[in-house]
């Protein structure tokens, strides 16, 4: 196989990043870190799908604009509802690129190619500049899914106080759900980041988040919980030295909505991916 240099990682028949869009005000925060990461896909020259669902075409306008490597679709509400149906879209889309550019299924005597699919939400700007680490192991063909764990320094440093808190205390959880299977114990002691968000898999496997039709956070973990435990999925954590945004910390940080937003996360979390999927009772 050959090296894993930056070109061959960020060909753009190998590796298209996906995300999910909705901004009801352009002056959002948010959308401004959306547009810097189309910037940063831009530059490192990373295919990036996005399904939005703004009422506001100028959002998708904006975030298409003058970028071959940027590619924003609208999203279908009547096939893909919610967030979770976003995500099947937009995996959906970027399997189909990813088929056609590789020539599946083969061609006779056509090599195999690993291509892979990453996930992220579009306030995780930094996550572009990792992009290479977190595919490399799928594109070397030593892993299935992979998810990126936070630099514990960064995390505590650049997110808002009680967002470090409540993501921490909530990958101790499924930390300590988890173990039970062999499956995530097979990466030695690197534990899963599970609350980070983003995540990889190889294209092959995209049907299970295409037949999972959650609408939550779940739509992104449960599919690859579910392939470790009974498909032996072989699945990887990777380190990175991921800086949040400045601009979201200074807006959260000390505002109750968002501690509240955090634990409900939590307690959705804690039903759907850990008592329904991990508990050692299933």
């Amino acid at each position: 196989m050959a090296e894993l240099s930056g070109e061959y990682i960020y060909s753009r028949t190998r590796v298209v990043t996906v995300t999910v869009t909705y901004y009801p005000d352009i002056h959002d925060v948010r959308f401004q870190l959306a547009l810097e990461l189309c910037r940063l896909a831009s530059r490192h020259k990373i295919t990036l799908f996005i399904v939005d669902d703004s009422p506001d075409a100028t959002v998708r306008e904006n975030l298409q604009r003058g970028s071959e490597y940027v590619h924003v679709f609208q999203q279908d509400r009547d096939q893909y509802a919610g967030k979770g149906g976003a995500l099947r879209q937009a995996i959906k889309m970027a399997k189909s690129r990813l088929d056609e550019d590789n020539n599946f299924p083969h061609e006779a005597g056509a090599s195999f190619v690993d291509t892979a699919i990453c996930f992220t939400e579009p306030e995780k700007v930094d996550l572009m500049n990792h992009i290479h680490a977190i595919v490399g192991p799928i594109l070397a063909g030593t892993a299935d899914v992979t998810v990126p764990s936070r630099n514990d320094e960064l995390f505590r440093e650049t997110y808002p106080t009680e967002q470090y808190h409540s993501e921490s205390f909530g990958n101790m959880h499924f930390d300590l759900l988890a173990k039970h299977f062999e499956g995530f114990r097979r990466d030695g002691a690197r534990k899963l980041d599970w609350l980070f968000g983003p995540f990889a898999l190889h294209s092959r496997l995209a049907g299970s988040w295409l037949s999972y039709d959650g609408n939550s956070w779940d739509a992104q973990m449960v599919p690859y919980v579910r392939g470790v435990r009974t498909h032996n999925w072989r699945i990887t954590s990777v380190p990175v030295n991921f800086r949040h945004p400045k601009e979201m910390k200074e807006q959260e940080e000390g505002d109750p909505v968002w501690t509240t937003k955090r634990l409900k996360q939590l307690n959705v979390l804690f039903d759907l991916l850990g008592a329904k999927e991990l508990s050692v009772s299933d």
